[in-house]
């Protein structure tokens, strides 16, 4: 697997991402500039059936676009355009800052689960979270999943992030000489998204005969992989984990909290606090949000 320090550079890991320069232009200006420059159109080219679409309506082609192009170089004028567009939809989505989450221990002083004072949990977007790190379930060729009608949470970081992420990700794929196996992890830049930076971990996918305890470890391995990857990068101290291998995947959700409560204790207890001091598992819906309570409520402590 290709290490950290083979790739850093080469996608500018260290570089910080800085604040796009005020530009007096519209929106709407800035979106059709983005989108010809994204279908390789001239910049002064007028696409009349625009016209008929509103502002969220031109957003949402916009990241359509963004979630199904293929990696490449873009025109400056139209990366600025996009890095314009996307930092003031940023700022219409808000902030939910990481670091003030209530933590485990605070919602359920009465768990027994031991990392209870540096893990949370959390109901919302991914794209209005501010935190060091987010976790991307990402495809094993870490092109992410080019159906922008998908609702995982490759196309929402995808979309939000920005094309330069996808890039970032061929780079590695080309550099590595393959796919990402089931279990580790790469981190990118997070671009347009609240956090710094995006930890991509492909999960396991469950057969046809059920959850097997080569599933399990993988699932484990996700986490680990990605939190190793958090201390070995050393500016990173808050980590948000999304339900890995939950949806599509076919893990029940249960059991899939349960390895992912215990691995995340298990590392935070061997590693100490530190470095990675928050982790924040995001959930996604309600239904969700009241089974990793019960998960969390009735734990018992190895």
């Amino acid at each position: 697997m290709l290490p950290l320090s083979a790739y850093r550079e080469a996608i500018h890991l260290d570089t910080p991402i800085p604040t796009p320069d005020p530009d007096p232009r519209s929106n709407a200006d800035l979106v059709n500039l983005a989108l010809n420059g994204l279908r390789g159109r001239a910049a002064s080219d007028d696409d009349p059936d625009r016209a008929i679409y509103s502002m969220s309506g031109l957003y949402k082609t916009l990241r359509e676009e963004l979630i199904e192009r293929t990696p490449g170089l873009l025109p400056l004028d139209v990366s600025q355009a996009i890095d314009t567009l996307l930092y003031r939809h940023s700022a219409h989505l808000g902030r939910t800052t990481g670091a003030n989450l209530m933590r485990i221990s605070e919602m359920w002083p009465s768990s027994d689960y031991s990392a209870a004072r540096n893990v949370a949990m959390w109901r919302g977007d991914v794209r209005e979270l501010v935190a060091d790190a987010v976790v991307n379930a990402a495809l094993p060729d870490l092109q992410g999943c080019h159906d922008p009608n998908h609702p995982c949470i490759d196309n929402h970081i995808q979309g939000q992030a920005g094309p330069w992420m996808r890039n970032d990700c061929a780079i590695i794929r080309e550099m590595q000489g393959h796919d990402e196996v089931v279990g580790s992890a790469k981190l990118t830049r997070g671009y347009r998204l609240p956090a710094r930076y995006v930890l991509h971990t492909v999960s396991p996918r469950v057969g046809t005969e059920g959850v097997t305890d080569t599933d399990r470890a993988a699932l484990a391995s996700c986490y680990n992989s990605c939190l190793d990857l958090a201390l070995e990068k050393g500016d990173i101290h808050t980590v948000s984990f999304c339900a890995l291998s939950t949806g599509a995947n076919g893990f029940p959700f249960e059991e899939a909290s349960r390895i992912a409560l215990s691995t995340v204790s298990k590392w935070l207890s061997k590693h100490g606090t530190d470095v990675i001091r928050l982790v924040i598992f995001n959930i996604f819906d309600d239904h969700d949000a009241e089974r990793y309570t019960r998960v969390v409520s009735n734990w018992i402590e190895d």
